[in-house]
């Protein structure tokens, strides 16, 4: 397989690990990991190797801090529109794989860290995990399918609560909400996921396949949603607020991070 700059691949024995691995970047999503992504995808759908895909993160902080700042502030509304259909046909396509999908999860997961992860078909959290769908914050609404995948799993009105609120949850209120399959301590999480994986192996890969499709059949029975998604995540660009709040969080990182070097300078000398 190809080298990524943003992904690993590992396999082993019909078992497929992809790893986030953008770790300068909290494994923020920008134009290039979305591409990245879309043709690894197309890779698999043609690969008889794999029998279960693992998603994950090369790190135990983070599956992704959501989406890159600086790519969301160099987007205009002409161009948001764009991102969000792009955004949903690449997800649309790992939660349509012919194989089981489990999502890993260790440390954060939001926005669209959070819009990917709940395309797979089952979501195990580590123990450090914390989710949230938080683009209000930033005046966006969900633009990768957040709002509708979100309602479909946990219901519309815990949906609602934490979009509007832009709440970050723990992995056992995860879990108790249904947004999760169950909770894992972070030692040894990798090789318990891996454990359970191996499981599926032995089973009829045709037969889970057709399971898959039929379950998909009964939960997904909409794509008006996901246009109504598209729309709003065009308008919300175009009003011009997101990037008046990005760049003032950005600024506001940037502050943050020279008091830290401020301090590590002063207990330096201190030494």
């Amino acid at each position: 397989m190809s080298d990524y700059n943003n992904w690993l691949i590992e396999q082993d024995m019909g078992i497929f690990w992809l790893k986030l691995n953008r770790l300068d970047k909290m494994n923020s999503f920008s134009a290039e990991v979305a591409t990245e992504l879309d043709e690894i995808l197309q890779g698999f759908l043609t690969n008889p190797e794999i029998r279960v895909l693992i998603l994950s993160s090369n790190s135990d902080h983070f599956f992704s801090a959501g989406a890159d700042i600086d790519w969301f502030i160099a987007i205009d509304g002409e161009q948001a529109e764009d991102v969000s259909v792009r955004c949903h046909d690449i997800f649309g396509r790992l939660e349509q794989m012919p194989f089981p999908v489990i999502a890993a999860i260790k440390g954060l997961c939001l926005t669209a860290g959070l819009e990917l992860s709940i395309c797979a078909d089952i979501i195990y959290a580590a123990e450090n995990a914390k989710f949230g769908q938080i683009e209000t914050v930033y005046g966006i609404t969900p633009g990768g399918g957040g709002t509708q995948r979100l309602a479909r799993l946990i219901g519309p009105n815990r949906a609602k609560e934490l979009i509007f609120s832009a709440r970050v949850i723990g992995a056992e209120e995860a879990d108790k909400i249904g947004l999760i399959n169950a909770v894992f301590p972070l030692e040894g999480f990798d090789a318990k996921i891996n454990r359970i994986a191996r499981k599926m192996t032995v089973n009829c890969k045709e037969a889970i396949a057709r399971s898959k499709r039929l379950v998909n059949e009964a939960t997904f029975t909409s794509e008006s949603g996901f246009r109504s998604e598209e729309i709003a995540f065009n308008e919300s660009f175009a009003s011009g607020e997101p990037r008046d709040r990005l760049s003032h969080f950005k600024k506001q990182q940037e502050r943050e991070r020279k008091r830290k070097e401020r301090k590590l300078r002063r207990a330096q000398k201190a030494d």
